[in-house]
């Protein structure tokens, strides 16, 4: 039987250090929990713990809902003691999902060929995240995969719910937005050029806001092939900018501090965390693996970051909680509530907890942000049309007015 060197913070967050035989990490996570220890670092006997890369794999390709549909039923199959290559193949059938599908078969084939479950997913990172898999490691390792796969299925359902709701509070916006550009293009395009000819005819003194719309307009009217192709090229080369890793760290730092939806972004990246951690957790894997897979998985780098400096002071003997509050990017009622999880001996409890207060949190915001939204935006829309009519009219007015006088 292997032996594992293993590090440990006991209720008192005194770290502690030693060996254990066991027949793979979950039965040492196991025996530890029996002797009230925190595992923090679990690795093999002359083995190199492994390094956190930080490094993001690209956003599951498949359709997040069919992903949490099939998790759901793939547990029910496992709890109704079907065979896994058999359910494995029955939904393959059924999804309409061609990623999934073609992975559920690819899968059939790897595990009748001798792979586990979970080794045969990580061969598919487009469609099982690190998240997923390494969740499925446990799950098999501990003999729960059902209850693991349950847990996971509700946390993906979780989190696409949540991105449903963002998209239809911006939907409306969008319209209004777009209907905005195509009203400017218009009236910039038809409209203002011809009473461009009348004051320049009448030789009309021009204020600065029909000044900017002339010269708007005749660069999109004549120019057009030098316009549209510039601001093409300037958001392609913002795209391009924020994918590289100066570019990925600035603009996921400024999600945070965007008004209005910074709030909610960062509410939100609580949330998974959150629930990542409590889904790991669960599972039995040790603190340290649970935050690499969390750092890697949590799709922010500025936080993936602080996490890894959360998993450094944890490291070094203290406790989650300790590490979270010594962070000043986490709210302080995380910490406190973790710190309440691990002297009551209750922390997956409080993880549960905390996904059920920032879940809240997110709804709650983001229906206030329903509300707000489409007022805001067509007073914005009110403004912006009556600026166009008022650099419209104005010179036209002050032409009526010399007439008048002249009269």
């Amino acid at each position: 039987m292997p032996t594992y060197i293993y590090k440990a913070t006991d209720s008192k967050s005194k770290l502690i250090k030693g060996e254990l035989q066991a027949s793979g990490e979950i039965e040492v996570t196991t025996q530890l929990a029996k002797l009230g220890y925190m595992p923090i670092t679990i690795s093999l006997k002359n083995e190199k713990a492994p390094s956190s890369s930080g490094i993001f794999k690209s956003d599951a390709k498949v359709n997040s809902q069919a992903l949490v549909i099939f998790t759901r039923q793939f547990a029910t199959i496992i709890k109704a003691a079907i065979p896994i290559m058999e359910g494995l193949g029955a939904l393959a059938e059924q999804t309409e999902d061609l990623p999934l599908k073609k992975a559920l078969n690819q899968l059939v084939h790897d595990i009748g060929g001798g792979l586990s479950l979970s080794q045969a997913m990580a061969k598919h990172p487009n469609v099982f995240s690190d998240l997923y898999v390494n969740t499925v490691v446990a799950g098999e390792s501990a003999g729960v995969l059902e209850s693991v796969l349950f847990r996971l299925s509700n946390m993906l359902e979780d989190d696409a719910e949540t991105k449903n709701n963002i998209s239809a509070a911006f939907r409306y916006p969008i319209m209004v937005v777009i209907a905005m550009v195509i009203a400017i293009i218009v009236l910039s395009v038809f409209v203002i050029p011809q009473f461009a000819k009348i004051y320049s005819d009448a030789k009309v003194a021009l204020p600065l806001p029909t000044q900017i719309m002339i010269i708007a307009g005749y660069a999109l009217k004549n120019y057009w092939y030098i316009t549209f192709p510039s601001i093409a090229a300037g958001a392609f080369g913002f795209k391009k900018f924020i994918n590289t890793k100066k570019g990925r760290f600035w603009w996921d730092g400024q999600k945070f501090k965007m008004l209005i939806v910074g709030k909610i972004y960062t509410k939100i990246t609580m949330l998974r965390f959150a629930s990542m951690l409590s889904v790991l957790y669960q599972a039995g894997l040790p603190v340290l693996k649970t935050m690499d897979i969390v750092a890697l998985t949590i799709g922010n780098v500025v936080l993936s970051k602080e996490i890894e400096k959360i998993k450094h002071d944890v490291s070094d003997g203290k406790g989650i909680s300790g590490a979270v509050l010594n962070s000043k990017f986490f709210p302080r009622l995380v910490g406190y509530m973790i710190s309440v999880g691990e002297k009551s001996g209750s922390l997956g409890l409080m993880l549960d907890s905390l996904c059920q207060f920032f879940e809240s949190e997110v709804r709650s915001m983001v229906r206030n942000l329903t509300t707000m939204i489409e007022p805001i935006m067509t007073a914005i829309l009110g403004v912006v049309v009556m600026g166009m009519c008022l650099a419209i009219f104005l010179p036209l007015w002050s032409m009526i007015q010399v007439v008048k006088g002249g009269g």
